[in-house]
């Protein structure tokens, strides 16, 4: 298997058992220069601690509108003060990630920075619950982080399951399967063909840089891994990653079609978690 990508987060096979879900990404922000690069080391962090190797992420507030609304934290360094320098990933400063608990909400947003080193997003509307917020970056001189922090909406708090597994889901009027091929070692290759009104889309845009994303989060600790695509033909992205931890996931594939980036949700069992997740890409 051509190991572009791989990420240590989900468990050692992805057999058929995914499931049915959907969500919005969003892309707003800064735009960084074109001369991004291509690969970044893995985060540290994991999107499960708020704090690592000194860094630290600081939410202005931890309650969110219901009704939607502006949500800002800070990127604190060693020193303690707020962190202004970074190094782009995927033609981004930083990427946020704004999921509930029970993984039925889902936002993969792109913050603005202000000169004092503020970060803001104006988010949507959120159900009510416990949520958390995690942001991937690369300090400039410094480490790659996904550091989260626990938020909440308040009102009328009404959770809903876990999608149960399956193989397709539809999104938009477009309809996502997802194929799976294991190999020695918890290495698997993922193939996603994306289809509408029964044919496969052959014309996706590039997002982000690339043809496609997608975003793992675990049910119960929220372990985060964000995998990028090795290829794209006929309709179909290509992924690769090495599997080695066990548990329920969340997988969410961002796309871009039509000028319109659209979120397909698959759920997926893998037997019992055996320790805490570690990702590589």
């Amino acid at each position: 298997m051509k190991a572009a990508a791989r990420v240590a987060v989900f468990g050692a096979a992805l057999a058929a058992v995914l499931g049915i879900g959907s969500a919005i990404g969003a892309a707003v922000g800064p735009t960084p220069p074109a001369k991004a690069p291509a690969m970044e080391p893995a985060p540290i962090g994991e999107g499960v601690v708020s704090a690592a190797d000194g860094y630290r992420i600081v939410p202005a507030e931890r309650t969110l509108a219901a009704a939607g609304g502006e949500f800002r934290f800070v990127i604190d360094g060693p020193g303690g003060a707020a962190v202004h320098r970074f190094t782009p990933l995927h033609d981004r400063y930083l990427h946020l990630v704004v999921a509930n608990r029970e993984l039925t909400e889902f936002h993969h947003v792109h913050p603005r920075l202000a000169a004092d080193g503020t970060w803001s997003i104006d988010l949507p509307a959120l159900p009510a619950g416990a949520y958390r917020a995690i942001a991937d970056f690369h300090v400039t001189d410094g480490p790659r982080l996904a550091l989260g922090t626990d938020v909440s909406v308040p009102g009328d708090y009404r959770p809903e399951p876990t999608p149960a597994p399956a193989s397709t889901s539809r999104v938009d009027g477009y309809s996502v399967e997802l194929a799976t091929e294991g190999h020695a070692g918890g290495e698997v290759e993922t193939a996603l063909t994306i289809r509408k009104d029964g044919r496969a889309v052959t014309d996706l845009q590039p997002y982000l840089g690339a043809y496609g994303h997608l975003v793992a989060l675990r049910v119960g600790d929220l372990a985060y891994a964000h995998v990028h695509p090795v290829g794209y033909r006929d309709g179909t992205i290509r992924f690769d990653a090495t599997l080695t931890a066990q548990g329920r996931y969340r997988l969410f594939l961002d796309f871009k079609h039509a000028n319109t980036v659209h979120t397909a949700a698959f759920t997926f069992d893998q037997g019992v978690v055996t320790g805490a997740p570690a990702m590589e890409h």
